[in-house]
């Protein structure tokens, strides 16, 4: 019986190999194989979901969760945490993928002083980020579907007990890996602000200034604040992640209603102002969601204190981003639709 498992096995792998082979074929061969490339987006979407994997899982659980998804059986609570671990890969590959798309966007936008006809290629360069992050994110979610099929043949209580018997340690003790994670994550958000401006002195606007709006940054910095310390629990991340959703949402709808005010006085000045306010109102709640309340969530789950209360942070994890697209894609209409003065 082993031999024809293990020749079952090979045929299924070659199979994948060949359609991921002839799909690659015809995107190259349709001779528009450069549109979808964009170095620089697919470098920030990389780098940034290894930094935020580091910020929320230790190095034996990374080698465990790949070992696990090539097929290595494990003990229940590592493949509890081998499901969660490609989840949570899945989950930040797409926010980074919006987060790269709003930032490219707005470096586009203020270093443009080509032709207006080239600005939709231009900007359009920027949502190929989106789409890296959508594709990683659906490889990343194969593993964790195989894994958690596999889980479910086992008794759900016995293993919500062992993950509570790895409890609290895992929560309070900050390793090293995530560390680098962190001061990865903050290289490559800065890198990619600041850069093009230090290298490009003729930029007419500041992309910081765009994405970093004061009045933004205190609606949604400090309306987070104010909620977590209202709903307490901040140490578990779900109150963090749930108020920079809010928060981000609250300020970009009023960035929306100033753009409605503005077009209806045909003020280009507040016009601007306020796809300022939409844009860093999205910008500093994903930063923040990624940077605080993701990682504290993800290590409390592996400890096992509140996997029962992931479905509102999931709608915030996927929503929310969809939601700052939307958002993109109007400011995106409003930049190309001239206003008279």
């Amino acid at each position: 019986m082993a031999p024809s498992i293990d020749l079952k096995r090979i045929l299924i792998v070659l199979g994948r190999i060949l359609i991921l082979i002839f799909l690659g074929m015809a995107v190259v061969l349709s001779g528009k194989f450069t549109r979808f490339m964009d170095a620089p987006g697919l470098a920030f979407v990389l780098l940034g979901g290894a930094a935020m994997i580091l910020m929320s899982f230790s190095a034996s659980e990374i080698g465990a969760a790949f070992k696990h998804a090539a097929g290595r059986p494990g003990e229940r609570e590592e493949l509890q945490k081998s499901s969660y671990f490609w989840e949570s890969a899945a989950r930040n590959a797409v926010m980074l993928g919006v987060l790269g798309t709003v930032t490219s966007f707005i470096i586009r936008l203020c270093a443009f002083q080509g032709v207006t006809a080239s600005l939709f290629s231009e900007l359009g360069v920027s949502f190929l980020t989106t789409l890296y992050g959508v594709i990683l994110g659906a490889v990343c979610a194969v593993p964790a579907l195989k894994i958690t099929k596999e889980l479910n043949r086992q008794p759900l209580q016995e293993v919500r007990e062992v993950l509570e018997k790895s409890g609290e340690k895992a929560v309070k003790t900050l390793r090293y890996e995530n560390i680098i994670g962190y001061v990865l994550f903050i290289a490559v958000i800065g890198w990619t602000i600041i850069a093009p401006s230090a290298a490009g002195s003729s930029i007419p606007f500041s992309p910081l200034e765009m994405l970093i709006h004061w009045p933004a940054l205190l609606v949604v910095a400090g309306g987070t604040i104010a909620l977590v310390m209202f709903v307490g629990d901040a140490a578990a991340g779900r109150s963090f992640t749930l108020s920079f959703a809010l928060t981000g949402l609250i300020g970009s709808l009023m960035g929306f209603v100033q753009v409605l005010h503005s077009l209806s006085s045909q003020s280009i000045k507040g016009v601007a102002s306020a796809v300022a306010f939409i844009i860093s109102s999205c910008f500093v709640a994903l930063v923040g969601m990624m940077l605080v309340g993701i990682p504290l969530e993800d290590r409390t789950v592996k400890a096992g204190r509140n996997h029962k209360e992931l479905a509102l942070s999931r709608i915030a994890w996927y929503v929310f981003p969809l939601v700052t697209l939307i958002l993109l894609i109007f400011v995106f209409v409003l930049v190309i639709t001239p206003i008279k003065k």
